[in-house]
Parts: C-alpha cells; sequence; structure tokens
C-alpha cells in the first residue's frame, strides 16, 4: 500500500479519536490500527501477486516489432541523445528490457531476422547472408534468401501453425510464402517502387490481400520514398492487426537502417528516423488496442544487429583476382559501365557488408586453401590494411557460421567490404555506417524490450540472439524444435 496513504489514514485515525479518548485509550486504538494496516498492507501484496499470475495466464497473442540497426546505444544512452522515443521509453519501463544482445556471424539482416524466428544460429538454419549464396557468374544482382522455404529450422510461425493458431507478417525477412495473412519482402531489383509492389503483390498471403489493403487505405503509398517506406509497412500491419486479429504478427522496419548505413550511426538523421519508428510502434500498438486484443498481447521490440561508423572499403577479391584463384572479364553493364564478371574460381568473397567469408569452390582444395592463409593472415590486425581479424576453424564453427566458409575476415573499425574484383585493394566509401561485424565486438550490441500481457518488469543484462525465439514461443506454450538458445523467463 502507499505509504503517503497509510500516513493520511493513520492521521485520520488520531484525529478521529483525539477528542473522544484518553491519551492511554488514544494510544491503544493506534495500535490496532497500525496492525490493521500492516494486514491490509499484506492483503495488497498477495493480490497483487494474484493480479500478476492473472497476467501470465493472459498472454494469448504475441506481437514482435522488428526495427532493423537498433543498436542498444540508442536506447542505453536515449537521455544523452535526447532522443523522444516515448513508447519505446514507457515499454522499456513496464517491462523487461536486455543491456544488449549478441547477435550472429555476420551479424546482418536475414542471417539475424532467422536466428530470432528459430534460436538458432547461422549453421543450423543455413541462411549465411542476405544474398543467396552462389557466385555471381553473370552481370545480374544475386537473388536475396527471400523464401521461407529455405529456411533449414523450425520457425516460430512453423510452431504457431501446429496448435492452429494465425500468423500476420509485413516485410518479415525470409517470410516469402509462410504465414496465414503475409506481405511479404522481396524486392525487384533494377526496377521501380511499382515493379516491386507488383512483386510484393503476387506473393502475399492470401493474393489478393495487398489488394485489399490498398483499396481501405488512400494513404498507403503516400509517404513511401526512395529514402523512407515504414509508414507504409506500419499501415499495411495496422490492417492486418485490426482486420485479421492474428495470435502471431511480425513487423519488420527498416528506414532506421537505411539511414546509417547513408548518413551514419548517431548521426542528427538517424535519430531523427528512430524517433519516425517510435511513432509507428505507438500505431501498431494501438491497433491491437483498437481490435481489442491489446489486453491478451505480449508486446516484443527486437533487433537484428548493431551499427558502426566507416569511411573505407576492403576488396577481398582483388587479392583472391592477382593470386590467380579467381579470373574475371570486363564488359559492360545495361547503363554503360564497365564492370568485372566472374568466370572462373577455386576461391570467392562472399561479402556480408562489415565482414566476408572466403569460400573455395573444392572445400579439399588444400593447395587454394594454403594461397588464402598465406593472403590473409598476414593482414589481420595490420594497420590500415582493414583486416581486424581472420576466423576460420574450431572458432569459426563455435561461433556457428557460414559452414561453406574456409575462413571469415572481420573487417576493421572504420572499413567495411566490398565485391570488386579489379582496381585498389582500399576504396573510398559512399556510405558511413556499417554492420555484419564478430557481434562479440565492444559495445556492439542490438536491442531486445518484451512488455504487455504476462511480462514482468525486469532488467535483463547482456542476452543472447538465440534465447529470443525460444523465450518468444514461451509465452504461448510453444517449443523451437531446433533452437540452440534457451528460453528467459520473463513471466
Amino acid at each position: 500500500m502507499n505509504q503517503f496513504l497509510s500516513i493520511m489514514i493513520l492521521m485520520k485515525i488520531d484525529s478521529f479519536f483525539h477528542s473522544r479518548s484518553s491519551l492511554l485509550k488514544r494510544r491503544a486504538l493506534l495500535l490496532v490500527a497500525f496492525f490493521l494496516l500492516a494486514a491490509l498492507t499484506l492483503l495488497f501484496a498477495s493480490s497483487r501477486e494474484a493480479e500478476s499470475r492473472a497476467l501470465q495466464g493472459k498472454t494469448k497473442r504475441v506481437l514482435i516489432i522488428s526495427v532493423d540497426g537498433l543498436d542498444a546505444r540508442y536506447l542505453n544512452r536515449r537521455d544523452e541523445f535526447g532522443l523522444k522515443i516515448p513508447n519505446l521509453r514507457r515499454l522499456m519501463s513496464e517491462g523487461a528490457a536486455a543491456r544488449g544482445v549478441v547477435s550472429v556471424f555476420p551479424s546482418v539482416t536475414y542471417p539475424a531476422h532467422t536466428t530470432i524466428v528459430t534460436g538458432a544460429y547461422p549453421a543450423r538454419h543455413r541462411i549465411y547472408g542476405n544474398e543467396v549464396l552462389e557466385p555471381p557468374m553473370g552481370t545480374a544482382r544475386r537473388e536475396w534468401n527471400w523464401y521461407a522455404r529455405d529456411i533449414r529450422a523450425e520457425t516460430l510461425w512453423d510452431a504457431a501453425r501446429k496448435r492452429g493458431l494465425k500468423v500476420g507478417m509485413v516485410s518479415w525477412p525470409v517470410g516469402v510464402g509462410a504465414g496465414d495473412y503475409n506481405v511479404p519482402e522481396i524486392i525487384r531489383f533494377g526496377g521501380t517502387l511499382l515493379d516491386t509492389l507488383a512483386r510484393i503483390k503476387g506473393n502475399s498471403i492470401p493474393q489478393g490481400l495487398l489488394g485489399e489493403i490498398e483499396k481501405r487505405d488512400a494513404k498507403l503509398y503516400a509517404q513511401a520514398n526512395k529514402d523512407e517506406q515504414d509508414d507504409m509497412r506500419t499501415r499495411m500491419a495496422e490492417y492486418i492487426i485490426t482486420e485479421k486479429r492474428p495470435d502471431v504478427m511480425l513487423i519488420h522496419l527498416f528506414d532506421l537502417d537505411h539511414f546509417q548505413h547513408e548518413k551514419g550511426p548517431f548521426t542528427p538523421e538517424s535519430l531523427a528516423i528512430l524517433e519516425k519508428s517510435d511513432a509507428y510502434i505507438g500505431r501498431i500498438i494501438e491497433a491491437a488496442r483498437r481490435a481489442g486484443t491489446i489486453d491478451e498481447t505480449a508486446i516484443f521490440i527486437v533487433s537484428d544487429h548493431g551499427f558502426m561508423p566507416i569511411s573505407k572499403l576492403v576488396n577481398p577479391g582483388v587479392l583472391l583476382e592477382r593470386a590467380g584463384l579467381l579470373t574475371v572479364r570486363e564488359e559492360k553493364d545495361a547503363k554503360g559501365n564497365y564492370v568485372s564478371v566472374l568466370t572462373g574460381w577455386r576461391a570467392v568473397p562472399f561479402v556480408t557488408n562489415g565482414s566476408c567469408a572466403i569460400i573455395l569452390r573444392d572445400e579439399n582444395d588444400k593447395e587454394a586453401l594454403k594461397k588464402v592463409r598465406e593472403i590473409f593472415r598476414p593482414l589481420a590486425g595490420r594497420e590500415e590494411s582493414g583486416i581486424r581479424e581472420v576466423i576460420e576453424g574450431v572458432r569459426l564453427r563455435a561461433l556457428g557460421a557460414n559452414t561453406r566458409a574456409a575462413m571469415m575476415l572481420d573487417a576493421a573499425d572504420g572499413y567495411a567490404f566490398d565485391i570488386n574484383y579489379k582496381g585498389e585493394l582500399i576504396t573510398n566509401s559512399a556510405q558511413r555506417g556499417a554492420h555484419g561485424y564478430m557481434p562479440t565486438r565492444p559495445d556492439y550490441y542490438t536491442s531486445f524490450i518484451a512488455a504487455g500481457a504476462g511480462i514482468r518488469p525486469a532488467q535483463l543484462g547482456t542476452i543472447r540472439m538465440i534465447d529470443i525465439g525460444p523465450t518468444i514461443a514461451r509465452t504461448l506454450g510453444l517449443t523451437l524444435k531446433d533452437a540452440e538458445g534457451r528460453s528467459i523467463r520473463l513471466q
């Protein structure tokens, strides 16, 4: 019971008896009052515990919102940055928040999001990067890992389907073909926004879903442009939540990631876009309120990776070409620019922004492996090489990283990797931010918040990304059979 209220009650009791009793009698009555208040306090505490237990049983739905690139430093230093993020602040104060989340390697969007919904490392779920792991044998840009069918581990939506739960999704990475109501993330590279929307519409579930949303929301695309599209995604999510009322809802917002790549992390532009992201989160939660499901919904704010500022790029393919481990030819692309096209290879770089896997065409090619080691090992940690360290063998396997990699390179501070095969080894970067680095680097964590139905307030410290999926599943009484992480007790 509130201490101030207790004091006020005692003062009222004392005042009441002051004019009616002797001093001794008043003291006796006050003593009785103290015991009464103590009993009321215990009763109040018991009722709070009962309420909490009842609240745990009310978790019938989950709402998962991913803010791509939400580095933990934004939330941990929110006052220092002067961030106007009332929704995130409220969720952190009312729920359970991690000091940081250790991502996976490589710490890029598609492997990380797949880990979030499986509780498994990339070596288990087999999504090793945003792009499909195939050498680019022509001028066409490689496809990304759009399709949920390529995940080799049980997902949250798989487990939900077994229980007969409905799943809604908006722009969730590696999610094409999954769920009951899905406006997927799938892009038409080289095309216009209309071309991409046509591809999204053709892969929506049910197929008429996007058209249905378009008819109901005349402002669906009003604010969509090359830099900002999260208003559009939020509108899609609002519709699915209010009209379809799914039991599991997954939403991916990624304007923050885009601005950090373009402008750099923790810049005024990135801080401003995070404040917009917070407003979108508020709208999504409000949609659950309008749907009448908010009181039975556990809300999870997740993210995939931290961010580092960069100014330069390293091109491992240049060194492999100079060593004769790959061959290229020069040809013009559709815009008349000369590009290097891979024509043959024994070793090739698979670039994932702040990291790079070196893939051998023949895993038993010992000569190629020897050459690769001779190229990259001496560069690790060397000033201005752009390579912080080389990871291979037992250590690489322990990270649950790319099983096809002979080794992986982690970029030095201020650097990321690029895919050129000709020219200079080090080039200037047009982008100002990157990720993909070793997830154990100092102060390179991502974020996790849980709040709402069934969630107790808690400070979680640093957690692992592989623990998020099992934790979310547990709130619904589900299990992820291929998870390598463990559930965190939030209830």
